[in-house]
């Protein structure tokens, strides 16, 4: 194996991006392994369903918006009843999208313009609009650092070169490579790195880096590498942090561990939720999932203010009683969550500081799960 691997993806310093295989190999390793055992996480059907469940809702959710599960379903099956346009329109977009990527299957020029169509449907400013070439952007573009304004900014590749970074981008998509699937997800995260680099449009890029490298583990039937925008938006801002890294000193490989190991950490979540499913004394509803997913990703002792304090992270804040009832109540009643012991300090009816555990925890795997802080 060699040291380090140059791709054919330059730089806008007349370099050219390279990797480190050594870096990540462990963390590969544990995938490939761990994949060995879990074939329902391999199917087009499971890639489907988290495609229109959570990976929406984190696709928009690494771009700062707390779109609840419910929400999205609602937007989806009647829009009309959704007042904020906004919030509607960049959910319909990425649905849209994702139906466009599930039904064609060449990654071009043409098509990658077709999708950068849908998903920025209504949602550009009209100046940008007027300074869009006929792919691609044709005036600069500055991107913050961090989201701070107190920061210079980066920029963009600058307009008149676009489209021949474009050019090596659709050329490394077009390699075949010989390897697994575990392989094409690291491919399909350096076209994701690649993409926010060259940053060929004025908004939207991130959501569609991510889709684009979603079409292309679609393509390869990489399936359960859908998940990874998922695990992106329990960690934005070391996201934002390690992309940083990457265009600091060109070394793909930071980018690339990071992005092996989040999606580990998110198909342990998967695994554990298909055996609670399995284990439960009735059948798991979308909300009883996504309970189940936050839970998870808790560290750490897990009151129901932690899981309270989650939610309204990610999601358009509700009031903790309303949470605890409409989420927690249900896989209490399940058997998939017992309560451990209360905290001293009372809230509301004693039920805000209750610690909670896995009723199954025995029954989980430690092979299996090697990431998750249970």
């Amino acid at each position: 194996m060699k040291d380090i691997i140059y791709l054919d993806l330059k730089t806008t310093v007349g370099t050219k991006l390279f990797i480190k295989p050594k870096r990540f190999l462990a963390i590969k390793q544990e995938l490939i392994d761990f994949l060995k055992d879990e074939k329902h996480l391999c199917t087009k059907s499971f890639a489907q369903t988290v495609m229109f469940s959570h990976e929406l809702k984190a696709n928009n959710q690494i771009e700062g918006y707390g779109d609840d599960v419910e929400i999205i379903k609602k937007v989806i099956a009647r829009a009309e009843d959704i007042p904020d346009k906004n919030k509607r329109q960049r959910i319909l977009n990425l649905y849209h999208g994702y139906n466009y990527i599930l039904r064609n299957r060449e990654i071009n020029p043409d098509t990658l313009k077709k999708l950068y169509s849908i998903l920025s449907k209504d949602l550009l400013d009209p100046k940008d609009l007027a300074r869009m070439g006929e792919f691609y952007r044709m005036a600069p573009v500055y991107i913050l650092k961090n989201g701070r304004l107190d920061i210079p900014p980066y920029q963009g590749v600058i307009a008149c070169d676009i489209e021949n970074y474009m050019t090596d981008y659709f050329n490394f998509l077009n390699i075949e490579i010989d390897g697994d699937i575990t392989d094409e997800y690291i491919k399909s995260q350096i076209l994701h790195y690649y993409f926010v680099y060259i940053h060929p449009y004025f908004d939207v890029n991130g959501r569609t880096s991510r889709t684009l490298s979603m079409w292309y583990l679609l393509n390869k039937k990489s399936y359960p590498y859908i998940i990874f925008n998922r695990g992106i938006s329990f960690k934005d801002s070391e996201y934002t942090k390690v992309i940083e890294d990457v265009r600091a000193y060109h070394d793909l490989s930071y980018f690339i561990d990071y992005m092996l190991t989040t999606v580990k950490v998110e198909l342990e979540k998967e695994y554990i939720m298909q055996l609670e499913a399995n284990l439960a004394s009735d059948k798991l509803n979308g909300i009883d999932y996504q309970t189940l997913l936050y839970f998870l990703t808790i560290k750490g002792n897990k009151t129901v203010l932690d899981f309270v304090n989650m939610y309204n992270r990610f999601n358009d804040k509700k009031k903790a009683k309303e949470i605890y009832e409409t989420m927690i109540v249900s896989l209490l009643d399940k058997q998939v969550l017992d309560v451990e012991r209360i905290t001293q300090k009372n809230m509301f009816d004693d039920k805000h500081n209750l610690i909670l555990k896995l009723r199954n925890t025995k029954e989980i795997s430690k092979d299996k799960v090697k990431r998750l802080v249970l």
